[in-house]
């Protein structure tokens, strides 16, 4: 095949020139929608400077087996594994838009052989070829606008990923302190079961000496079965949150259990700084995402609005063709062609009515994004305080909850209260040991929540 012709080099030296011409936009200039954003948290005590919270969070735990969980979840994790697969989705999709940018070029081909009695030879051969390079100029940045707002949704798929690893961070972390906590509860309520045990051997005694009444035996009875009957109940939570924890790490239930040395520290309970609220807006993936939703939604816009003007597309071609025993022959041709929309039916008017509908309902979902974060910050930052003074007060009447039941045992024996008196007592104490074993999750809750309200350490790789 020769050469491409003279006026076909041309023709593609001009299209790259009018790839590489800036053309107007029609884009909307872009506001981040205004939010009042507070001067400091409402439940902090210091937010006179910046907060550094590191990727690896979890880590100020100082618990080597939430380390672990952890990064078998970031690893395995089939919510990060379908965000990924998102991710890929719509990079395809960006590639995908950005060809509109960029020159066609098609080729084809041909070959043919015949048989002829009039032809000395008996056969003839003929081959042929086509090469067609196509352009449309973005005059009014429609295609432009249309990469734009690909660009954004990829880039908000990212901050979806990013916000997705921090939810499953925050599920395996609290579902961990979780399992902790319920196996903690476990051993108190087996350990009042023991105590009450003892007690009723104390009252069958009495019983049978004839000291009580039949009374006192089954008040005691009673007690002792209600103690037994929450015990299944607290096992099943366990395992509950067992098999939720393998499901985080991608493993299957059956037959996983987390395995921790029983002379292990508790975990640490890490004291954190809020910072500032202004902070918030660039440190939380789900505040990005929404905004890259959002943008993207204003780029439309400008696409929507580009599609009312004519669109010009640009098309050289070269043909060559070779019959055997007579040559070549060559062929080029240009043509360009302008495409005006005159009547639409309401379809232009009613798309572009529709990108502005979608960019307003955007620009609420940030808003309330925000709101909500801010709301997050400040309901983990009021639970941790709350809970670190209940689980304290709990803490003393736990104690003092267990100097009445030994006092009213021993009152009990010497015949100088009735059994009423201890039958409270058990209860209290039982009752109070539990109440500080939930207040004391609940802290770790919040601990976690606050974490992960404030970014969980995430920095964006995006750019801003």
């Amino acid at each position: 095949m020769t050469k491409v012709s003279t006026a076909l080099r041309n023709t593609i030296s001009m299209i790259a020139l009018a790839a590489t011409l800036g053309a107007c936009t029609m884009i909307p200039d872009y506001e981040r929608p205004a939010i009042g954003v507070p001067s400091a948290y409402s439940g902090a005590t210091d937010t006179a400077g910046d907060t550094v919270i590191a990727a690896d969070w979890w880590k100020n735990f100082n618990d080597p087996v939430l380390d672990a969980l952890m990064a078998q979840a970031l690893t395995s994790n089939l919510d990060i594994a379908a965000a990924l697969a998102r991710i890929d989705q719509a990079q395809g999709s960006l590639r995908a838009t950005n060809s509109s940018l960029l020159p066609q070029v098609d080729a084809s081909g041909s070959t043919s052989r015949s048989e002829s009695s009039n032809n000395a030879s008996g056969t003839s051969r003929s081959a042929g070829g086509d090469l067609t390079v196509s352009y449309a100029l973005d005059l009014w940045g429609q295609y432009r606008s249309e990469s734009e707002a690909s660009d954004q949704t990829y880039r908000a798929s990212q901050f979806d990923h990013d916000a997705t690893v921090l939810l499953v961070q925050s599920s395996v972390a609290n579902t961990y302190f979780t399992i902790l906590n319920l196996r903690e509860r476990l051993a108190i309520s087996n350990e009042s079961l023991t105590a009450s045990n003892e007690t009723l051997r104390l009252v069958q005694s009495r019983y049978d000496y004839g000291a009580i009444s039949a009374l006192d035996l089954a008040q005691q009875k009673a007690t002792v079965a209600s103690i037994e009957a929450g015990i299944p109940t607290l096992e099943d939570q366990v395992k509950s949150n067992v098999n939720a924890l393998a499901i985080l790490l991608g493993r299957t239930p059956e037959g996983y259990a987390v395995t921790r040395d029983a002379a292990a520290t508790v975990p640490t309970l890490p004291v954190i700084a809020a910072g500032q609220p202004s902070s918030l807006l660039e440190r939380r993936p789900d505040i990005r995402r929404a905004e890259a939703q959002l943008l993207s939604a204003n780029a439309n816009i400008g696409a929507a609005r580009a599609a009312f003007f004519p669109s010009l597309n640009l098309t050289a071609a070269q043909s060559v063709d070779w019959i055997a025993g007579i040559g070549t022959s060559n062929g080029s041709s240009i043509a360009a062609s302008l495409l005006a929309p005159i009547f639409s039916g309401g379809s232009l008017e009613g798309n572009l009515q529709s990108t502005k509908a979608k960019k307003a309902e955007l620009a609420a979902s940030y808003q309330k994004t925000v709101l909500t974060s801010f709301g997050e910050v400040e309901d983990a930052m009021s639970s941790a305080d709350a809970n670190t003074r209940r689980e304290a007060s709990l803490a003393v009447a736990a104690a003092e909850s267990r100097k009445a039941y030994d006092l009213s045992q021993a009152s009990y024996k010497a015949g100088a209260i009735d059994f009423t008196s201890v039958l409270d007592a058990q209860r209290n104490w039982l009752s109070a040991r539990d109440s500080q074993a939930q207040a004391q999750l609940a802290r770790y809750t919040a601990a976690v929540n606050l974490f992960v309200a404030l970014g969980g350490g995430w920095q964006s790789e995006t750019g801003s």
